[in-house]
């Protein structure tokens, strides 16, 4: 007789065992699969804990989260109710000790393994089990299957159990990189809404700045016109010696005012946003010393009216001589000059003076005797449309753009300007250009 026949016991069971293992395969692989598509975490808990039971032929599972130092019993599928919802320490339970350790927990009968809080198990129908870490290295959780009897679980089992388990963490993983990632597109999407958004604004504004230039152009050359005829009859009119004292002070008010209506002109069309940085100087030699007084002499009647006075420091004998724009460089010291004589109280003075510091460079000095500039403010105050208030504590908007043009008329050439306090109180505006 065969001992090896079709109705041998031995080869009976070999089949029975090799066709178990073959569908539990198949069983883990659709699991995985099932784990890979899953979308939220609660749907990896259930997967996970249904899968565990079937692969084991278990009465119950559980997936245990780690929460800290507390082992959280997330989601269970059993004949009865064990722990799902509650917490335990991880000092205290098995699920605790498997993660701990690293490692797998086999336990034939739960009466006889000191890792067992009986008192806890004691109520449910668990006899025997079995739990592996989810994640090993770094143990996100532990996963376990529990028998109603005594029950040894076989090495395959175990092996599928923790296969399920490494199957778990990646889709805990993967599902973490998928949130991040939808995170990251929603980021991107608000990202991309805010920048279509700052691009449309900047496109108004720059549709709004290109309106606002071309009206300050209009503007300016209305005003040029006619501020030039006044500024020529009002010269005519004070170089006749026989002019009565009154009269001369009545037309060097209308110069004054003549000058100031054509220098805010210039300053429109010098500053206008499609003109930034665009001034070319046409260099000639110029004596500053010159262009101070006359200078001064054009804004006396303007500093007289609010009982001020402008005082020119006489420079070096034969002047100080650069080569520099002359018209650009009269509107720098007349927008300084008009700036000190506003901002400076009544029967004060205004310095003013040109020297040279070596043979490279010459520096201008305009200096008020009124509040000052704070220090957190002298960098805004070359800005467009900026102006110190009344106070001196802040800035407002307005007309102010003498400064401006004063800043990019001496880059210009090359220079620099920049405000410190004068000594003895008030503000000190220094040039400096190259000689």
């Amino acid at each position: 007789m065969n001992s090896n026949g079709p109705d041998d016991p031995a080869r009976s069971g070999g089949q029975e065992l090799s066709f178990r293992e073959s569908h539990g395969a198949e069983r883990l692989l659709c699991a995985v699969q099932e784990l890979w598509r899953a979308r939220d975490l609660q749907s990896i808990l259930q997967i996970t804990a249904r899968a565990a039971r079937e692969l084991t032929g278990a009465d119950g599972a559980s997936f245990v989260l780690r929460d800290g130092e507390l082992c959280h019993y997330a989601q269970e599928d059993a004949i009865s109710s064990l722990w799902q919802g509650r917490r335990f320490p991880m000092s205290s339970c098995v699920s605790g000790w498997v993660m701990q350790n690293r490692s797998p927990a086999v336990v034939d009968d739960i009466a006889l393994d000191p890792r067992v809080p009986i008192d806890v198990y004691r109520p449910t129908f668990v006899r025997s089990m079995a739990m592996v870490p989810i994640h090993a290295r770094a143990p996100l959780g532990a996963l376990g299957s529990y028998w109603g009897s005594a029950r040894v679980i076989t090495a395959h089992e175990l092996t599928l159990l923790q296969a399920l388990a490494d199957g778990a963490a990646l889709a805990m993983e993967n599902l973490a990189l998928r949130e991040g990632a939808e995170r990251a597109l929603a980021r991107m999407s608000e990202l991309e809404a805010a920048t279509r958004d700052i691009a449309e604004r900047y496109q108004a504004l720059a549709d709004g700045q290109r309106q606002n230039d071309a009206l300050n152009e209009l503007l300016a050359h209305d005003l040029r016109s006619p501020a030039a005829g006044i500024m020529l009859v009002a010269r005519s009119r004070l170089r006749d010696p026989d002019i009565p004292e009154r009269e001369q002070h009545r037309w060097g008010k209308v110069l004054c005012s003549a000058e100031l209506i054509q220098r805010t002109a210039m300053n429109l069309l010098d500053t206008s946003s499609g003109k930034m940085g665009t001034l070319v100087p046409r260099l000639e030699e110029i004596d500053l010393t010159a262009l101070i007084e006359e200078v001064a002499e054009i804004l006396e009647p303007h500093a007289a009216s609010r009982e001020q006075r402008i005082e020119v420091r006489p420079g070096a004998p034969g002047g100080c001589r650069i080569r520099a724009d002359g018209d650009l460089l009269r509107r720098v010291v007349q927008n300084l000059v008009d700036n000190a004589i506003h901002h400076a109280p009544a029967r004060s003075a205004v310095h003013v003076e040109a020297r040279r510091l070596d043979a490279r460079w010459v520096e201008v000095v305009v200096r008020d005797e009124g509040p000052g500039i704070p220090v957190h403010l002298r960098g805004h105050i070359f800005d467009r449309y900026a102006r110190l208030d009344g106070r001196g504590a802040g800035l407002s908007t307005g007309r102010g753009l003498g400064l401006t043009f004063c800043k990019l008329a001496v880059e210009a050439h090359g220079g620099t300007i920049e405000v410190r306090d004068n000594e003895g109180g008030g503000s000190c505006f220094c040039v400096l250009l190259p000689a």
